[in-house]
């Protein structure tokens, strides 16, 4: 017996003394992952004789044209990602080619010596921003600002802000994406953190554990996989904050989120607040449901004309601005879908679903009958599951659907297009529900760099 428990008690300190190795080896090998920090802005302002050049260059210009406005034209990008946002860090991994981190720091200097701005602004996606990095980002845009130069001629002005991440599984429930940029960085002056979107967006990104992506960082020997499997758990770690609650008395600490723009826009008058509210990428169809329209938000609840003063016409996803007279889907007064026949300028993706199940059918060599009644389930199915359409047709490749979903006469069009999404189409509606004041969207134009390397005024969208 005693050589039992002494064989026993042997086991036991030889499984504690290797346990504590490879947490000692993991430890030194980083498997832990690191915390990725706002980086570190390098530079100086620029000089003052570049700036003058550029003015006189300006002047110049002017002169040439016969320009005798007193308005000073200015460029900047309103649109910025760095590695603090999800998608951004995703892809910045080795199994995507990804170059690594590229946080707010980059950012900062990219736009005073790469791109020579005068302004920008950062817009991490705030469902993938924790606490700590909230307040690593204000403090690197006050770092930004911190080295401009003179207050009165700075080289560069950076501008504090988010996006709002917002996806509706249904035309109904969707609002899309809009960039939240505040003025002022005054403490007092910020939120306590960035509002996020409630809803699909916002789930995908906060679900999942982040230890089942520790396989990566053994399977791929690369450190940077084990840094994003922390990144994703530090977001995990931050609870929901209560519903009901005044935005100043929430928690520091918690996960805020609102599921439409009256929210969002109720939300930052607690906060009272400067800020523009910014939509962008409208009718890219990657994440808008097909048959959505911005009609549901010409109204007094979804619309601030205060806040939302600009909409985002072109970005690096492509042009939002043409409407285009055809529907991705057909929705009667019923609410019943369907699938729209083809025309010359637009393929609708459902009905190529049918074409593509038909050729496999005429191929089966089955009678005509059937392969067309087979078309018509392949149309409907596609119609029926929204945005996940070309998960009904199994092993399609890319060169099956052609270009179904594209605006064909469109001058460098979004992906999967939504004309009831476009600028042309928002200027054009009006509200008469109080016939005295009748609503429009007053929107002035903004083009936007959409870019997820930290690298503002681009104009550039480094995904296929």
């Amino acid at each position: 017996m005693l050589k039992r428990i002494l064989l026993g008690l042997l086991v036991t300190v030889v499984l504690v003394l290797a346990a504590g190795y490879v947490v000692f080896l993991g430890l030194g090998r980083g498997w832990f992952g690191r915390h990725q920090g706002a980086g570190e802005i390098m530079g100086k302002a620029v000089p003052a004789p570049v700036l003058a050049s550029r003015d006189n260059l300006a002047k110049a210009a002017k002169r040439a044209r016969a320009i005798t406005s007193a308005k000073q034209v200015l460029f900047g990008d309103l649109h910025v990602h760095t590695t603090f946002s999800f998608d951004a860090f995703f892809a910045s991994l080795p199994m995507l080619q990804g170059e690594g981190a590229h946080p707010p720091a980059d950012a900062c200097d990219f736009a005073r010596y790469c791109s020579a701005l005068d302004f920008w602004s950062i817009n991490d996606h705030a469902e993938s921003i924790s606490p700590i990095h909230w307040k690593e980002t204000v403090e690197a845009i006050r770092q930004c600002n911190a080295v401009a130069g003179d207050p009165s001629n700075p080289d560069l002005v950076s501008f504090l802000g988010w996006e709002w991440t917002q996806v509706g599984l249904t035309p109904e429930t969707h609002y899309g994406h809009k960039n939240v940029i505040l003025r002022d960085l005054d403490e007092e002056k910020i939120p306590a953190r960035p509002i996020a979107s409630r809803g699909f967006a916002n789930a995908a990104i906060r679900s999942g554990s982040a230890e089942q992506l520790s396989w990566l960082a053994l399977a791929g020997r690369d450190r940077r996989y084990l840094d994003f499997a922390t990144y994703l758990r530090d977001r995990f770690a931050v609870p929901d904050c209560p519903d009901g609650v005044n935005s100043r008395d929430l928690p520091i600490d918690c996960h805020e989120a609102t599921a439409t723009p009256e929210e969002l826009f109720r939300k930052l008058d607690e906060w009272g607040v400067e800020s523009l509210v910014v939509p962008h990428g409208t009718t890219w169809g990657f994440y808008t449901p097909p048959g959505s329209s911005w009609d549901k938000q010409l109204n007094a609840k979804q619309h601030d004309p205060d806040r939302q003063t600009l909409v985002e016409i072109y970005s690096g996803h492509g042009n939002s601005e043409e409407f285009s007279n055809f529907r991705e889907v057909v929705i009667d007064a019923a609410g019943n879908k369907s699938c729209p026949e083809p025309t010359a300028n637009y393929l609708p993706s459902c009905w190529r679903a049918g074409e593509i199940i038909r050729a496999r059918c005429e191929k089966a060599e089955l009678e005509a009958a059937q392969c067309e009644q087979r078309a018509a389930r392949a149309r409907q199915d596609y119609v029926d599951a929204g945005l996940q359409g070309h998960l009904t047709v199994p092993g399609a490749t890319i060169e099956d659907w052609l270009d179904a979903g594209q605006c064909r006469d469109c001058v460098i069009p979004s992906f999967n297009y939504r004309p009831r999404s476009s600028v042309q189409y928002m200027m054009a509606l009006s509200n008469f529900d109080d016939p005295a004041k009748p609503l429009r969207f007053r929107f002035g134009f903004l083009a936007s760099s959409d870019n997820h390397k930290a690298r503002p005024g681009t104009g550039y969208k480094e995904f296929a």
